[in-house]
């Protein structure tokens, strides 16, 4: 059995980066670019207009103002006809409309009078105001996006205004999360004695989304045989790049994930860590593929979650990660019991003192509801003892900001 330090340090070292390829633009908003992108088009590709109002030839308004000038003709936005300004004249535009070759300066309509079919301008504009001339965003061969960067939402526009409709990205892992036990039941449907329902699928599939990454597949699976096990677990290895199951791995008649991991050819980092909860964790690599096999416990499963899977989420796409560790006060006496280092959950106060941290009540590894309302993880380690109030301890926060 190996330390939780152990545990993260072999995943560090051992989980790689998915490689590159196309997305679609719609999907692709928290990945990591996988190559510079370089504007192919100028942005906008023509003199366009900032306002509404006229356009006209600075040089065609001689001598002293007011100045009235015919309306040649009207442009509109999305107007593809190339136009030529007559001199002396000038067109009515509206705004992003394309300038008429000739034009240099856009007066906005607030500073000038319709007479008739004549504009009147008093006060002479200067050259090249509210024009947006060509590649004024954008210049064609401009590096808009380095290798490594994450992308934003913000950043999709831009990749949009240049045409493009995939980008070579990391892509986000494809995933599976698979619930066993024969006791479990999809909520929804009627108990029956003996039965309990399925809170660990819901409670993956709500961190995987809010950490930005979609679940593909989910299944839960009886587990008083292997061979049902077996066959769903192949099935997701060959077309995942992540799977997460929970239950069946540690030493029950019925925990049957480690040997068919073994028949399946799996290879295991490790396999049971020293740590409460969630010491029966398995994490193993299929060519690729990585499996990391939770206890079924639910408040096992939840810190499984920020101990294992956000850092092999980062590692496969290259999204940076690095867990916020803080210093804390500990709130209230806590019992903890046994050698194993302790994970237990916290809800955090900010004092001029510094960070409180106050323990969840009665929190076992059955017990979800004592995790309600909790915003980081208190590391203490193992030893059968009271940790007394006002206590220093190192909490890892887990209502941060998403991965992406």
């Amino acid at each position: 059995m190996i330390t939780l330090k152990e545990a993260q340090d072999k995943v560090q070292q051992t989980v790689k980066r998915l490689p590159p390829k196309p997305v679609l633009l719609s999907s692709v908003v928290g990945c990591v670019v996988a190559e510079d992108v370089v504007a192919p088009i100028d942005v906008p590709q023509f003199p366009r207009s900032a306002m509404d109002g006229i356009a006209l030839r600075v040089a065609d308004l001689k001598g002293n103002g007011p100045w009235s000038l015919p309306i040649q003709m009207v442009i509109e936005a999305g107007d593809t006809e190339r136009y030529i300004l007559r001199n002396g004249n000038v067109v009515k535009i509206m705004t992003g409309a394309p300038l008429a070759e000739g034009a240099d300066t856009v007066v906005k309509v607030e500073d000038i009078t319709i007479d008739s079919d004549n504009a009147v301008i008093s006060e002479k504009p200067q050259r090249g105001a509210f024009v947006r001339p060509r590649g004024n965003d954008i210049q064609s061969g401009q590096v808009l996006f380095e290798k490594g960067t994450t992308l934003r939402p913000g950043d999709i526009g831009i990749l949009a205004s240049i045409g493009l409709t995939e980008v070579r990205v990391i892509p986000r892992p494809r995933i599976a999360l698979i619930s066993t036990g024969s006791e479990i039941v999809e909520p929804g449907r009627a108990l029956e004695h003996g039965q309990i329902y399925d809170s660990n699928i819901p409670t993956l599939s709500s961190l995987l989304t809010y950490d930005g990454f979609p679940v593909t597949s989910q299944a839960r699976v009886c587990t008083n045989d292997h061979k049902p096990l077996r066959a769903t677990l192949a099935e997701n290895l060959k077309n995942h790049d992540l799977v997460i199951t929970t239950g069946a791995v540690s030493m029950g008649d019925f925990d049957f994930i480690p040997e068919i991991v073994e028949a399946l050819g799996g290879r295991v980092l490790f396999h049971k860590v020293a740590v409460k909860p969630g010491k029966p964790t398995l994490i193993a690599d299929f060519d690729g593929c990585w499996l990391v096999a939770l206890p079924g416990n639910p408040v096992s499963t939840l810190v499984g979650y920020f101990l294992y899977i956000r850092r092999i989420l980062s590692l496969m796409t290259g999204v940076p990660y690095e867990p916020r560790i803080a210093q804390a006060t500990l709130a209230d006496d806590i019992f903890v019991k046994g050698n194993r280092f302790n994970i237990l959950g916290a809800r955090l106060e900010s004092t001029p003192q510094g960070l409180l941290a106050h323990p969840s009540k009665r929190q076992e590894s059955g017990r979800l509801s004592s995790t309600r309302g909790i915003d980081a993880l208190m590391m203490i380690e193992g030893g059968t003892r009271t940790v007394k109030k006002g206590s220093s301890v190192f909490v890892e926060l887990t209502n941060h900001e998403r991965l992406p």
